[in-house]
């Protein structure tokens, strides 16, 4: 139904790309006129590249600056544009989207800079305190001990599933901040984050759970994408092309799986909000807009001085 949601984030995944192709091109040029392209071509040669790193140094250093580019252009363009992805979900406009979105990710731009940050801020932290600190005083008490024995296995497998498990949490929480922002419940980053442990509260294994979901989806669709891209082996320029096409098509259904996965959180988190009434939706009740406070949808009679119970259509929607 989104898929053109899917289509902006893909071609912000190709435009960021082109950022770094024509670098790459240029800087390699060398690579295929050069004698090093056939000699290396037959396997991993240490020497060969380390020659070929010695000769085109310049090259080298402009492909790196070029891919560095690449990746903070694309990162800052998906903060930009997570924003608009989710209102266009919440209006539920499957068209016209890229204008929508556009639109919308400017004015939620600056607050979603500011829930990344905090994110990254947030991660590194809990993540020295409950991964690095405990594998890294394991590794001390297992400094003697044999390979594959119970203190070095204990130092992998916390750091393993610790920080998975670290970083699902903070994520969770972080994604959560971004809904409150495009749904306009806050209107800057710290007040986001508020929500978003409100309605974690009690509800976190269940919001784990969708993540992990979504999770396997995206590494399955990636590993089966690289692996038979591997072991397409393309000799010549038609095969090459009809490879990037190939690998496109993996990207686009990444990109649907991406959208996908905000749409699922956007319904996990709409069941957990205040004014939610799952009977009046089962019956044909009324419902509060997503995007308004109660305060702001309810009547005056709404909120009497005494401790009654406000209904609608037969739902009980809140308590005074």
């Amino acid at each position: 139904r989104h898929r053109r949601l899917a289509a902006v984030l893909w071609l912000s995944l190709l435009g960021c790309a082109a950022i770094a192709w024509f670098p790459l091109k240029r800087a390699f040029a060398p690579f295929d006129d050069g004698p090093f392209r056939d000699y290396l071509l037959r396997g991993w040669d240490s020497w060969g590249m380390r020659s070929f790193l010695s000769v085109y140094w310049r090259e080298v250093t402009l492909v790196t600056a070029s891919v560095v580019g690449a990746a903070l252009a694309f990162a800052l363009l998906q903060i930009f544009l997570t924003g608009g992805v989710l209102r266009a979900l919440i209006a539920n406009r499957p068209r016209p989207v890229f204008r929508l979105v556009v639109a919308e990710s400017v004015g939620l731009f600056k607050a979603n800079l500011w829930a990344t940050i905090r994110f990254a801020l947030t991660a590194s932290i809990w993540t020295g305190l409950l991964v690095a600190g405990p594998v890294k005083l394991i590794g001390k008490l297992g400094k003697d001990a044999p390979p594959h024995t119970f203190l070095p296995d204990l130092a992998f497998w916390w750091a393993l599933v610790v920080g998975a498990i670290v970083f699902l949490n903070v994520g969770l929480r972080y994604d959560l901040a971004r809904i409150a922002l495009a749904r306009d419940d806050a209107q800057n980053a710290r007040g986001a984050y508020r929500i978003a442990k409100q309605r974690l509260s009690g509800r976190r294994v269940s919001g784990i759970r969708l993540m992990l979901l979504w999770l396997v989806v995206f590494l399955g669709v990636q590993a089966l994408f690289t692996s038979v891209a591997l072991h397409l082996n393309p000799r010549t320029n038609g095969a090459v092309a009809g490879l990037f096409l190939f690998r496109q098509i993996g990207f686009f259904l990444l990109a649907m799986a991406r959208v996908g996965f905000f749409a699922s959180l956007l319904a996990w988190e709409e069941r957990r909000r205040p004014a939610y009434s799952a009977m009046g939706s089962a019956s044909g009740g009324t419902t509060w807009n997503v995007s308004e406070s109660i305060s702001a949808r309810a009547p005056a009679s709404a909120f009497p001085e005494t401790g009654s119970s406000v209904t609608t259509n037969g739902s009980a929607l809140l308590s005074s």
